[in-house]
This record gives structure tokens, C-alpha cells and sequence, in this order.
């Protein structure tokens, strides 16, 4: 079994509970669980403290934590660094061992990054190989929308690495290989399940090719009610819609609309506080080269931008010292920011995840002349059905008209 995990904060809850689920007779050893925990943190020591700052909220409401649940829930109220993580766990009869070698482990937990390092080493180092992942027969990627936040490619590398025919016999007896590994038909038997909070272009790309088991595949479809009850302020959010004839062509089709009917109205404007919220980095490198061309008054806040750069980029924001701030899905997701002196916002690609839209829209809070404007095509549908719902996002992409106002 191979699990891939985003995080060592989820890392730590599975192990937990494969721990608390093994019956007592199979667990009367745990070996290395001081390591582990060294390693890894413990969840009860923090469900400790959170416990009792509940219990002082009265005495020191300054130390509650301003971040959303969700984000408490992933990191613990920071942002957690440490996604490079591999070790492997074995079951005996009475005992479960952890950090046991890879070729004699019945199942391996790691991250999608540490994972791509080893198959590098093994493509870069004849002495190194990552032939244990040739036997995997189950597939488990849990928290699939938080690996989307790092980097979704890493996740194919790793799977199209599955199930290949070893490159050392590494002591096995051949007699005891089932045929069907011997025929390179191993991926037709694994089983894959993919975790998730919601479904995108690349989680659902991912699940139609390299999900080939023989017996077929179910997929959950859900149904969204839409986070726009969310949205506490009385603010026009108007969604403009542009047009577009493939998916390969959504990112020009986009960017040419803010270029041809979005910036022409920034760039006459006096009023400043706009601010262009851009889900993925390569719009947003995009964005900056194109407003940099213009010698538009501008400011960076990025996944990629230098704690000190944030600081002064938030401040001359507030300050009106500069005119345009540009704010990434990523950055927000890891940091949470909450950015003072919004009058304008304009959202240029959708968030993939929902609970971030309101998050967002309410930062107008206290703004004067408040006005919001989103960018969407019809191959948006994923993330506009979990804003708006799913029976206004169909709406919307098959409408006549291309302009349609929430309040």
C-alpha cells in the first residue's frame, strides 16, 4: 500500500489512527513510535492547547486565533514547511514497525515531493532504484486538493512510476510472482483511491488515465450549494463572462479580456485600492510582465515573495502608494492574509477552493466606493459551481447573455 500525503500534520493523524484501528493483539509493540512523534509532533499535545485557550478566551481574547477552521485544521495556526517526508510500516503478528525498510514494509506513507527526490536519485545513481514502488497494490492519495495547492505534477511523475517491472530481482523467488506482474499487467489490478475536497481538470485527468483497474472506476459527483450566503457585505459582484472555443485557448481568451475590457478602465481610473486576485502563478507572472510593460503602479504578493517584500508591498497598498496589488490563491491559502484598503476587487481567475471566495470578497469590509468583478469561461464550471452553485454555474456558462450580478 502506498499512501501519498501532503503534509506531516496529516501524516501524523493517519499513522494515529492506523495505530488506534490495529487490534491489541497486533500492536502489543510499536516500534520507533518515539521517533515518530519526535519526528512528526503529537496531536494530543496540541489538542491540549487548544483546549485550553478555549477555556481563557475570557481572560485574553487577543490570543485567539484570527486564521479560518480549515486552516487551522491543515497547519496548526502556521504554515507548515516540512512536506519532505518517506517512511515505510511493517505488520507483524504482534507488533507494528515503523521506518522499516522499503522492500519488506506491507505499507509506505510519503509526500509526492520526497517521493519525486528518490525517483530522481534512482534515474541520476545506478546503485539506487525505487523498484518497491513496482509492487504497490493499493493506491491511497489523501487530501488531494492540498497536493493541488503544491505542485499536481508531482502526483503523475509518481503514478506513471507504478507497477513497472523491477530492475533487480532484489532476493525474490520468480515462482511466487503472480503472472500478471510478469506480463506488466500489474496497474490493471491496483486499486487507486483518490481523497479529496473537491474534483478539478487535473484530479479528474489523472483519474481517467492512470486509474486502469480491469473491474472499472466510481467517481462521487456532488451537488453545491454555493458559498455567496457567505459574502456578509452588500457588494455588487458582477461576473463577466468571455469566450472561448478550447481549453487550450482559456488562458489567452482571459487574458486578452482584462487586456481589452478590464485594464482600460484600471488605467483611467484615479481611484486606487484595486486589487487582482489570480488563482494560478503562471497568470500571475503573466499579469506582472504585462503591468510592468505598462508602467502601471503596482505592488507583489506572491507564494514566491520575501517576507520583508509582503510587509512593505501591504503597506504601501493601505497607504495608496501604490495602485494595483496582485494577490495569488497559493499565497493566500498558506499565509492568510488579510489585505487593508481594498476599494476594487477584481478576481481574474476563480479560487479552486470555495471557502476562499468569501474569505476574499469580505476584505472590502470598510471600503467606501466597494465594487467586485470576476473573470469566467465556460470551462470554469468546477470552481464556479462551488461558489455560486450548481444550478446557477450551468446558467451561467450556457446563458445568451455574458453578465450576470450577485448582491
Amino acid at each position: 500500500v502506498l499512501i501519498l500525503l501532503p503534509l506531516r500534520r496529516i501524516a501524523l493523524r493517519v499513522v494515529q489512527r492506523l495505530i488506534q484501528l490495529t487490534p491489541s493483539a497486533y500492536k502489543v509493540n510499536v516500534d520507533h513510535i518515539d521517533r515518530f512523534l519526535k519526528e512528526f509532533g503529537t496531536q494530543e499535545v496540541e489538542d491540549d492547547k487548544d483546549e485550553l485557550s478555549q477555556q481563557t478566551q475570557g481572560n485574553s481574547k487577543a490570543k485567539k486565533s484570527s486564521k479560518p477552521s480549515d486552516f487551522l485544521e491543515l497547519f496548526g495556526g502556521k504554515r507548515d514547511e516540512e512536506d519532505h517526508f518517506m517512511f515505510g510500516i511493517k505488520f507483524t503478528r504482534k507488533s507494528i514497525k515503523l521506518y522499516c525498510d522499503f522492500y519488506s514494509s506491507d505499507l509506505i506513507v510519503a509526500s509526492p515531493v520526497r517521493l519525486i527526490a528518490k525517483i530522481s536519485e534512482a534515474k541520476t545513481f545506478k546503485e539506487k532504484d525505487v523498484d518497491y514502488l513496482s509492487s504497490i497494490e493499493v493506491l491511497i492519495i489523501d487530501h488531494a486538493d492540498v497536493i493541488a495547492m503544491q505542485n499536481w505534477s508531482h502526483e503523475n511523475t509518481v503514478v506513471e512510476q507504478l507497477n513497472h517491472i523491477p530492475s533487480k530481482q532484489h532476493g525474490t523467488d520468480v515462482m511466487r510472482i503472480r503472472p500478471w506482474y510478469l506480463d506488466g499487467y500489474a496497474k490493471f489490478y491496483r486499486q487507486s483511491i483518490i481523497l479529496g475536497y473537491y474534483s478539478n481538470p487535473d484530479i479528474n485527468a489523472l483519474f481517467n488515465r492512470h486509474c486502469s483497474n480491469y473491474q472499472g472506476k466510481v467517481k462521487l459527483v456532488c451537488e453545491y450549494k454555493g458559498v455567496l450566503p457567505k459574502v456578509i457585505l452588500q457588494v455588487r459582484q458582477i461576473y463577466e463572462r468571455f469566450d472561448v472555443d478550447s481549453i487550450a485557448d482559456g488562458d489567452d481568451a482571459r487574458f486578452d479580456y482584462f487586456v481589452k475590457k478590464v485594464f482600460p478602465k484600471i488605467k483611467d481610473s484615479v481611484q486606487g485600492g484595486i486589487m487582482l486576485f489570480i488563482s494560478s502563478y503562471f497568470e500571475f507572472v503573466r499579469i506582472r510582465n504585462f503591468l510592468k510593460s505598462q508602467e502601471a503602479s503596482f505592488c507583489l504578493l506572491g507564494e514566491y515573495t520575501q517576507p520583508s517584500d509582503i510587509s512593505r508591498a501591504r503597506l504601501w497598498f493601505f497607504e495608496g502608494r501604490r495602485k494595483i496589488m496582485l494577490y495569488t490563491e497559493r499565497a493566500h491559502f498558506y499565509y492568510r492574509y488579510k489585505i487593508r484598503g481594498i476599494q476594487n476587487l477584481i478576481i481574474y481567475s476563480l479560487p479552486e477552493r470555495k471557502e476562499f471566495y468569501p474569505e476574499i470578497v469580505n476584505m472590502l469590509d470598510g471600503s467606501h466606493n466597494m465594487s467586485c468583478t470576476v473573470l469566467f469561461s465556460r470551462f470554469d464550471q468546477f470552481r464556479l459551481e462551488r461558489i455560486v452553485g450548481t444550478a446557477p454555474s450551468k446558467r451561467m456558462v450556457t446563458s445568451e447573455k455574458g453578465v450576470f450580478v450577485f448582491c
